[in-house]
């Protein structure tokens, strides 16, 4: 059945798209690893792409939104993806039971009693923080006179604690998350093959367990 359609799909596909170029450039910008992946517009690039992923996520909130997805991933449902964490977590080193796929779907109803892994729930918020650090650094660094209370912010945080601030604690920041981020999106991408969920993302259909 059609689990994801086509415009979760396609917004996803593009933030990940967006994502891939955006820590390519950025890690040419850094020179870091010795990547080099665009000439002389890698900055300007990073900069268009990142303004363009800002607006896919607008776009992809509020189709979570309408169509009344969001509900899976609300602030309510952290306690009980915590349960589940951990009793993931006890089962995979052997010292709990098997944990059962949670997700069903209700063909009576037409409607899913679940529908996400509920550890997903912990991930997209670790992602609302992350991405949001990101962004607001990244948006300060490429513009900072519109962004100045960031300066302001980073001077207070970054000489107490690093001994740099303004720019400097800014871009250290900003590079940390992005590496926060990626390590984050590798774990994604494990549990949706783990959880076979990487066919929905890119087909939208997936064989679901339905309730009995």
């Amino acid at each position: 059945m059609i689990r994801h359609h086509i415009g979760f799909r396609l917004l996803h596909w593009i933030i990940f798209i967006d994502g891939v170029l955006l820590t390519l450039t950025g890690l040419q910008i850094g020179g870091l690893f010795g990547l080099r992946v665009l000439a002389d517009t890698a900055s300007a690039t990073h900069i268009v792409t990142g303004l363009a992923l800002i607006v896919t996520l607008g776009v992809f909130v509020y189709y979570l939104i309408i169509t009344g997805d969001y509900k899976w991933y609300g602030l309510s449902r952290i306690p009980y993806s915590l349960r589940f964490f951990i009793a993931e977590f006890k089962a995979w080193f052997g010292i709990g039971p098997h944990v059962k796929e949670p997700i069903r779907y209700d063909p009576k109803k037409g409607e899913y009693e679940e529908k996400v892994i509920p550890t997903v729930v912990i991930v997209w918020w670790i992602y609302v923080i992350i991405g949001l650090v990101i962004i607001i650094t990244g948006l300060a660094m490429a513009f900072p006179t519109q962004f100045s209370a960031v300066y302001s912010l980073a001077d207070a945080l970054g000489y107490p604690i690093a001994g740099v601030g303004g720019y400097a604690f800014i871009r250290a920041i900003h590079r940390l998350f992005m590496f926060l981020l990626v390590g984050v999106v590798i774990l994604h991408a494990y549990a949706a093959w783990v959880f076979k969920a990487l066919r929905s993302v890119t087909f939208g259909d997936r064989e679901e367990p339905v309730v009995e």
